[in-house]
Order: C-alpha cells, then sequence, then structure tokens
C-alpha cells in the first residue's frame, strides 16, 4: 500500500531511499512522507529541542520543546518560521549567536553546554548541545540546526549526590563534637541554676546569671540545629493539601513574630493533594514566613506586606513528544521588607551564615535540604530596598498534571 517506484529524498543531508512515500492517516486518509506537514511531525517528535536557520539567518525550523524553552516571540513555533533569528530569539541572544557562527560551516565540538538567560521568575537554565551547518546537495552551506536538551534534571540528581556526600562528612564530625561541647553546657547550665537560687536576693547579679544561661541555652540549641542539620533526611511523604499547609505555616509564624502585617494571597481554584512530608515542609514555609517578617519589622518597613501563592506551573524544560510537560507545585512567600544585597544573595543559603544577632545561620540552608529532598528546589528573587520573594518547588506526580488549567483565586 501506498508504494512508488524507488526514488531518493534528502532529510539532514543524507539521500534515504523513499520505498514508501505515503503515510496513511488513521481517518483513512494519505499524507506524503515528503509533504512538509509529514516533516512538521518529525521535528516535533524529536525527544530534544530542534531550531535550525537558513543561509540568511531566518528561522527555517523550529519544534515546540525549542520554542517552549527558549522563550520564542509568537504564541506557536509556526509564528517564528521565516523571521529572522535575532529577532526571533531576543530571549536568548546567544542562541541566535551560535547559530550564525555555524553558517562558517566549520565543524564543532560533538557536545557543548550553554547557560540559556533566565525569563521573568524562571531561573537561569543550562542545556547540552550539539550545532552543526546544514548543506544542499553540492555540499554548500544552506543553514545551521541546534539539537539540545536541559540539562537541569540531570545538574538536580548531582546536587542532591553532592549534598548527601558533603552531608555526611559533616555528620561524622558533627557527632563528634555535639558530644564535647554538650557535655560542658550541660554542666555550666546546672552551674546558673545553682547560682541563681544564691543570688534571689541581688536582682543585679541575677540578673547577669539569667543573661549568662540564657546564652548557653542558645549555644546548646544552635549544636542541636547544626546536628539536625548535617544529619541524613528520611522523608515521610502523605497526601497534604497545598493551602492548607501554607495557611498553617502562617498561623505559626504569626504567633513567633508579633507583627501588624498585611497578607495578600493568591491561591489556584483547584489543587489535588500534595504528596509530601507535611511536617518538614511545614517548617520550610513557616521559616520562611518569620523570616519575612522579621526583615520587615527590622526595616520598619511602610506598607508591611506579604504576599502568599500557591499554583501549578509547568517546569522549563523539555518534554518527551506526546507527553504533558512535567508540573510543579510553587508556593511563594514575598514581602515588602529591605531585599537582601546583591553580595548577600547566594550566601544566605550557605550553612551558619546569619545576619541576625541571634540567629543560628541553619534556617534556610536545612529549608534547601527538605526541598531538594523532595526533588524540588528553593529559589530567590531581591531587589536591595526593594523586598525579597522566595520560590519553593515541588515536581508533582502525573496525576496532579491536570490542575495546570486551574484559575487563580486572590484574597487580601
Amino acid at each position: 500500500m501506498g508504494q512508488s517506484p524507488s526514488s531518493s529524498m534528502s532529510l539532514g543531508g543524507v539521500q534515504w531511499p523513499a520505498l514508501r512515500r505515503t503515510h496513511w492517516n488513521s481517518d483513512g486518509t494519505s499524507v506524503p512522507v515528503h509533504d512538509s506537514r509529514y516533516a512538521g511531525w518529525l521535528v516535533d517528535s524529536v525527544r530534544s529541542g530542534l531550531v535550525a536557520i537558513d543561509a540568511q539567518g531566518a528561522v527555517a525550523a523550529l519544534n515546540a520543546a525549542g520554542h517552549r524553552v527558549l522563550g520564542c516571540a509568537g504564541e506557536d513555533p509556526a509564528a517564528v518560521i521565516g523571521r529572522d533569528c535575532r529577532e526571533a530569539l531576543a530571549a536568548q541572544p546567544v542562541v541566535a549567536e551560535r547559530l550564525l557562527e555555524a553558517l562558517d560551516g566549520a565543524e564543532r565540538p560533538s557536545r557543548a553546554e550553554l547557560t540559556l538567560a533566565s525569563r521573568g521568575d524562571r531561573p537561569a537554565l543550562t542545556i547540552g548541545y550539539t550545532i552543526a551547518a546544514v548543506r544542499d546537495a553540492a555540499g554548500a552551506v544552506a543553514g545551521a540546526v541546534l539539537q539540545f536538551r536541559d540539562l537541569t534534571p540531570y545538574e538536580r540528581r548531582a546536587e542532591q549526590e553532592r549534598l548527601r556526600e558533603r552531608l555526611a562528612a559533616l555528620g561524622e564530625m558533627a557527632a563528634g563534637l555535639a558530644h564535647e561541647i554538650r557535655n560542658p553546657l550541660a554542666g555550666m547550665e546546672i552551674l546558673t541554676g545553682l547560682l541563681r537560687r544564691r543570688l534571689q536576693q541581688q536582682p543585679e547579679e541575677l540578673a547577669l546569671v539569667n543573661e549568662l544561661s540564657a546564652e548557653v541555652r542558645r549555644v546548646a540549641q544552635t549544636v542541636t540545629d547544626s546536628l539536625e542539620f548535617v544529619r541524613p533526611m528520611e522523608l515521610r511523604r502523605d497526601p497534604v493539601d497545598p493551602v492548607e499547609l501554607l495557611e498553617e505555616s502562617l498561623a505559626r509564624a504569626r504567633s513567633r513574630v508579633p507583627l501588624a502585617v498585611d497578607i495578600q494571597r493568591d491561591y489556584a481554584e483547584t489543587l489535588l493533594p500534595l504528596c509530601a512530608d507535611a511536617e518538614r515542609l511545614e517548617s520550610v514555609l513557616t521559616n520562611l514566613i518569620v523570616n519575612a517578617f522579621e526583615a520587615m519589622l527590622a526595616a520598619a518597613s511602610t506598607p508591611a506586606r506579604v504576599s502568599l501563592g500557591v499554583r501549578v506551573e509547568a517546569a522549563l524544560g523539555v518534554e518527551a513528544p506526546g507527553e504533558r510537560a512535567p508540573a510543579e507545585l510553587v508556593f511563594t512567600v514575598a514581602d515588602t521588607g529591605p531585599g537582601i544585597p546583591d553580595e548577600l544573595r547566594e550566601r544566605v543559603f550557605y550553612p551558619f551564615f546569619t545576619t541576625k544577632q541571634s540567629g543560628s545561620g541553619v534556617g534556610l540552608a536545612q529549608a534547601q535540604k527538605i526541598v531538594v529532598g523532595h526533588g524540588g528546589r528553593l529559589e530567590l528573587s531581591t531587589e536591595s530596598g526593594r523586598g525579597s520573594t522566595f520560590r519553593v518547588r515541588i515536581p508533582l506526580a502525573p496525576e496532579a498534571l491536570p490542575t495546570l488549567e486551574s484559575e487563580p483565586r486572590s484574597s487580601a
């Protein structure tokens, strides 16, 4: 069925025998294999992102995965075809630059990596790519093609493995240190208790002893927090309502920081339960809200406002053909505080780093550890003097993907 005399067609610079030139659709209609529609199906069926230009630098091919990851102008890939690649790929100028460079026909490495520019609240993305000149039957350069794959899942797994290795090494050291430190601290706590009883009639001296006792307890808590941070973490995953989880975290934060603050909510209308360790994830969200409250309190921010959000978003990356894009549940905690200076932005996630007078420096590091343990990531966007926004991104199970189409509900 659909056979024709032997001939050939060129695809990717290679002559393929066209022994079967007809594709039969499920409705009984047929499409020639060399038809442009078939070529489009072929390009869109590639698991990785693909973008190609002609010799003049106009976009000649772009599949759906490439369009989504590169953030091309236009609502669909077809709208980009024929446009100058520097215009169509304005969101990722380095990709257009690589394609134009390949028009010189020189050999390129079989594999390279490239960091794409961040877009909106999407962080920078690393892709692994191959690029080559497209040649016509005479061997002349007719264009260039770049094929790529999102490396984020691989980087995330590597990051989790490195974190486990570091924590294992730190855990052995911390366990020994904790034992050596806790013993004298326990003795100091006993001695301050004895001094407190003897100095009941000497208020000035008693105040000094109480201050000493508070410092001893603070050091003991720091040791406990440090040991908890380096200890291997086991998650107990159960279905949990994301909105209830965020509201409970807000209630806990309010009990810890008495601050008159305006709370704005932006929750998706329909959300399926999240399979997560509710206790640990609640500690993450509580920590983020407490930090927001404390930042605004210290800076006397006016207005003092915290925006909370929870919604489902498509994860940035390349999905397999015919499959729905992977989805993430995104919790957002934004404040109107002083923000975080650029020079401290990366360090806030380091263990034992803090800008607070009484902080242990473990809170955000522990929060990141918990989020990474769920296979997610903790993101920060901030501008000095204009507040900070933390986003907790947790991958969703396939059965939760239909909530991608849910509409938001907002309340103040």
